[in-house]
């Protein structure tokens, strides 16, 4: 089983961790009711959504690929993915931002945006192991 994470949903991570931070610093700031009720309000989004940009990830499986993502759990079997598309977003020689998706055979996309990050003169080996782990498994090869 492998287990795959890309570099924006760790950033995504510490940026909603802030809020969680600017809502107890308001917490303990201000006692009036407006300020209890953001300041309530900014840790409870900041935690949740923390919390869950932490825990996203893609794990790849002998049945499928489980996709963990920010609101809800995705399980897409092998005989259903006919490929995955990484897609080059924005180019900053030699940087790129990639997005990365599962193509279905009904030719449903699926976004991954727990595995979208950058690769550096072109290649991204943890990319290129999920493409080749998915085109192996898909093919029962795996």
């Amino acid at each position: 089983m492998a287990w795959m994470k890309g570099p924006w949903s760790w950033l995504l991570a510490v940026i909603w961790l802030g809020f969680a931070a600017a809502g107890v610093m308001i917490l303990s700031e201000d006692r009036t009711a407006g300020g209890l009720i953001i300041g309530a309000a900014l840790l409870a989004t900041g935690v949740f959504c923390g919390v869950r940009a932490a825990v996203s990830h893609v794990r790849l499986t002998d049945e499928g690929l489980v996709y963990v993502g920010y609101a809800r759990t995705r399980r897409v079997r092998w005989t259903q993915v006919s490929g995955v598309v990484v897609a080059e977003l924005e180019s900053a020689s030699p940087v790129t931002t990639v997005g990365v998706s599962v193509l279905l055979h009904d030719d449903t996309e699926i976004e991954l945006p727990a595995l979208a990050g950058f690769a550096v003169a072109g290649g991204n080996r943890r990319l290129q192991r999920l493409v080749d782990a998915a085109e192996q498994r898909r093919l029962g090869r795996g």
